[in-house]
């Protein structure tokens, strides 16, 4: 099976323990500092400014330390972020509530760019044809600390203040960045090779910038679901189904996954991500027109299993066609263009979903979104690498 054989290369088990940390610190940090924001100040409305200033913070400064990480290395970079980073996670617990914005703005931008470095090291690790197998393991642990993770903070707030879940989350990506400052990948790894560095960065590079335009399309897509589920939930009679469809869209990307990086695919990498995308908007598509919920509830796991491949071919790509000397930096890329288009696809398909919607316009403006990634993935089609793991 790969997903024995990459376990049996050394350093893989504690990248994936420190990736599992660090990925995990997300999504208990995104709710507990929620319910934190709103038990200090008093109101939604601040906390959502808190949460807003954490973000864009976040996606704003992130490749700022994918770039430190390449110009200097990663040891030093992540050496430095973590400090700062402890800091201001201790000024986020211990400052009074009129600083708590600004706080929770200074965490954003001094998060260590610990999920870039841990992506950049997997070529480091495994041989190319294992590539694709890890991604597809990378993504898996995402998936399952986006599934894991807010169901953990209910059972911290139980035991702990709100404040407490924070700082539980803000140990787990410290600790997450201390054991990948450890694994020899990370030790080992040398500053890029000289040569001239653009200010855009990457994003200079035309492939690069497409296959980062494919992953905001893919997660504009993801902000509609967010709001199409509620609005179909609500109209079936139960908002609370609504956690229901994105926990079978998220079982559905786990499972889509795990198959895709268990077997050989003789597909270029580029064709893979065109049929994925045109799959998941014929998908969507059909939700929009869904008779009811169980079917639709249908529709959306079909959703995750051709989302779940396709957010791991994009990295392995990423990592075979990206300049050298943007290693790191176009992973912290990644994630900057991931969080700006679940952003926008959440405004989008809010701004267009009325009281009494059923969630059919923000499914079909999801569907749009899709197929033009599909046109996007085809006009990386001169990407030949191919999805290989039965290596």
């Amino acid at each position: 099976m790969p997903w024995r054989r990459l376990l049996t290369h050394a350093g893989v088990p504690r990248l994936l323990a420190a990736a599992l940390l660090v990925k995990l610190g997300t999504p208990v940090l995104s709710l507990a500092l929620l319910l934190a924001a709103v038990d200090r100040l008093g109101s939604y409305a601040a906390a959502g400014l808190v949460l807003t200033g954490h973000a864009l913070a976040l996606a704003l400064c992130a490749p700022l330390g994918g770039r430190l990480a390449d110009r200097y290395g990663p040891r030093p970079a992540l050496t430095g972020y973590l400090a700062a980073h402890t800091l201001a996670y201790a000024l986020l617990l211990l400052a009074p509530p009129a600083l708590m914005i600004g706080a929770a703005v200074l965490l954003g931008a001094t998060t260590p760019p610990a999920g870039s470095v841990a992506r950049s090291a997997w070529p480091r690790l495994v041989p190319a044809a294992a590539l694709p197998a890890a991604y597809a393991v990378d993504n898996a642990v995402n998936e399952l600390m986006f599934i894991a993770g807010p169901l953990l903070v209910p059972v911290l707030v139980w035991v702990v203040p709100a404040q407490g879940a924070v700082a539980v989350a803000g140990a787990a990506v410290l600790a997450g960045t201390a054991l990948l400052l450890a694994c020899p990948a990370v030790r080992q790894a040398e500053p890029a090779p000289p040569g001239r560095l653009r200010l855009a960065g990457p994003l200079t590079h035309r492939h690069t910038l497409l296959l980062l335009a494919v992953a905001a399309s893919g997660t504009f897509t993801f902000g509609c679901l967010r709001i199409a589920t509620v609005a179909s939930a609500t109209a079936s009679g139960s908002a609370a189904s609504a956690g229901l469809l994105m926990g079978l869209l998220s079982a559905g990307a786990l499972l889509g996954t795990l198959g895709y990086g268990a077997r050989a695919w003789p597909l270029s990498g580029g064709r893979l991500l065109v049929l994925l995308s045109l799959a998941e908007a014929a998908v969507l598509l059909g939700g929009a027109w869904a008779p009811g919920f169980v079917p639709l509830a249908v529709l959306i796991t079909l959703a995750g299993l051709v989302t779940g491949p396709r957010d791991a071919a994009v990295p392995a790509l990423l990592a075979d066609h990206a300049p050298a000397r943007y290693r790191t930096e176009v992973f912290a890329w990644l994630n900057t263009f991931m969080w700006a288009g679940y952003g926008l696809g959440t405004a989008v398909a809010g701004h267009l979903t009325g009281p009494h919607d059923t969630g059919a316009t923000a499914l079909a403006v999801a569907a749009a979104a899709a197929g033009a990634g599909a046109i996007l993935a085809a006009v990386t089609g001169g990407l030949r690498t191919r999805v290989t793991v039965g290596w």
